[in-house]
């Protein structure tokens, strides 16, 4: 399964190859556009390992 951590890594790798394709090239526009999205997902998994990890604490009572 994918990390949050390596997510972030993608997203930086296809941020830097969207720059050097162009600025104005499509295939630019979609790289940023993963980028994004893959930023999104990190955030989405570290939100999804905060509530994994307060719903064993709950466990323990």
């Amino acid at each position: 399964m994918i990390t949050a951590e390596k997510s972030r890594e993608l997203a930086a790798e296809y941020r830097h190859l969207s720059q050097r394709v162009g600025a104005t090239s499509e295939r630019g526009f979609l790289m940023r556009n993963i980028a994004r999205t893959l930023t999104g997902l990190a955030g989405q998994l570290e939100r999804l390992s905060m509530a994994s990890r307060l719903e064993n604490a709950g466990d323990g009572d």
